[in-house]
């Protein structure tokens, strides 16, 4: 989390393996269809669902895209010496933990019973112990305790988003994702201008700069936790839990699932460009085009207002036009090589306009991708009875780049005469762009 990596994964809920132009008029299962007759609850139209969805994106992005941001922000003011070295050991510890209690979490979603409903109690569940949490990073001038207040705060805060992801996939129908998951990445983006100029103006008040995310994100969760009737399921109609047997299914065997493998890889490599640069963009203006910390916080808000339009835009047109000619695969390509240029181009930047440039070809490319490749991976799942978990091992490939390369990044940022945020995007452009040559081997997927 605290950057654009950590996204909803709206998947679908059917095992296909393939997604071709007549998918799109087929509609989900309603959620109700699976209590019996007379005890469904009453659900809101779908338009009203999608509303309240959007409402929750927004503040579960303003959250999401914001603690890593604010993080930055407290670790150069608590021990500027080393942030890159705290940041690195802050993210890279809560990344790991995350591989476990991500699929975790959402094989435990899956299997929980109950009248609130499954998602519910883990939505809830999640966002208080992230609001303590980040209270915590706001009030103790302290390293080690800032490091581990973060950990709990993000694997609560990944907890309770895994959860909200799922609802869109049992409410809403197959024939509408790729709009929906343009509408909450534009949602996204706008989310993300806010919570960057939260960050900037509360950079001197510590404790509402880490808290006030977690605030917006439970205050726009509770019109859905209200009104969006999660379908309640008794213990008998729910997988069994059996955590060893459960273990072994959070791999996926890529030759009985090939074409997972390779919308998983492909994930994984654009995951290592996006952490690269939502990671490290705030150090690269202190330290590379040399901005005091207060001037990086505003200026990373006026980054995100500048390209919030053009994701906006992006998100919009590249969901709706994929539905309507029925592709995936070449608007993903094409996102991933959008993704490589900007961060070539921002290698090289030596003022703030140059790096604006980068900023908004990003934009377009990360926009682009995080939209279409949702309904690309909606293809390939290989399980619909435990949505929540394979949908949790999607979200890993987005996750373990948040370990790798803060882990590698202080050593490659050494090299040379030190902050070598230059090699550091060259090589990320690099793996991105291989990632677009591993979408060609999805079979089945056009």
């Amino acid at each position: 989390m605290g950057d654009p990596t950590t996204q909803a994964q709206v998947l679908e809920p059917a095992g296909r393996a393939t997604l071709d132009a007549g998918a799109g008029t087929e509609a989900a299962t309603p959620p109700s269809s699976a209590v019996p007759s007379g005890a469904a609850p009453q659900q809101p139209s779908t338009k009203k669902t999608m509303a309240l969805v959007l409402i929750a994106a927004l503040g579960m992005y303003i959250m999401s895209l914001t603690l890593g941001t604010a993080l930055s922000l407290r670790l150069a003011a608590v021990d500027p010496a080393a942030k890159e070295t705290s940041y690195g050991m802050a993210v890279s510890i809560s990344s790991l933990l995350l591989l476990v209690t991500i699929p975790l979490t959402g094989a435990l979603s899956d299997r929980t019973a109950g009248r609130f409903g499954r998602r519910r109690p883990w939505i809830i569940g999640g966002l208080v112990p992230a609001l303590l949490a980040a209270a915590v990073i706001g009030t103790v001038p302290s390293t080690p305790v800032i490091v581990a207040a973060y950990v709990v705060a993000l694997v609560s805060a990944q907890a309770a988003f895994n959860a909200y992801a799922v609802i869109p996939i049992e409410a809403l129908p197959d024939n509408k994702r790729a709009r929906v998951m343009g509408a909450m990445g534009m949602a996204g983006a706008l989310a993300m201008s806010a919570g960057s100029y939260i960050a900037a103006w509360l950079v001197d008040a510590p404790l509402l700069m880490m808290c006030v995310p977690v605030l917006l994100a439970l205050i726009c969760s509770i019109p859905l936790l209200v009104m969006y009737k999660d379908p309640a399921k008794t213990r008998a109609e729910l997988p069994p839990l059996d955590l060893k047997g459960l273990a072994k299914t959070f791999l996926v065997d890529p030759r009985k699932h090939p074409n997972f493998a390779w919308a998983w890889a492909s994930r994984f490599l654009a995951g290592i460009a996006m952490t690269a640069l939502f990671a490290y963009f705030i150090f690269f203006l202190m330290d590379g085009l040399g901005m005091p910390i207060a001037e990086a916080g505003k200026s990373a808000g006026l980054l995100t207002l500048i390209s919030a339009p053009v994701s906006i835009l992006f998100f919009t047109v590249s969901g709706w036009l994929s539905d309507k000619i029925g592709r995936r695969k070449p608007f993903v390509i094409a996102a991933a090589l959008l993704m490589a240029t900007a961060l070539v181009i921002g290698a090289t930047a030596t003022s703030f306009e140059q790096f604006v440039v980068a900023w908004i070809v990003f934009a377009m490319g990360q926009a682009m991708y995080l939209t279409v490749d949702l309904a690309l991976c909606a293809a390939v799942l290989p399980d619909a009875k435990d949505t929540g978990k394979d949908m949790a091992v999607f979200s890993l490939a987005l996750s373990i780049p948040n370990i790798i390369v803060p882990a590698a990044a202080p050593a490659i940022l050494a090299i040379g005469s030190g902050h070598n945020y230059g090699f550091l995007w060259f090589a990320a452009a690099a793996l991105c762009a291989l990632g677009s040559v591993t979408v060609t081997f999805i079979k089945g997927v056009r």
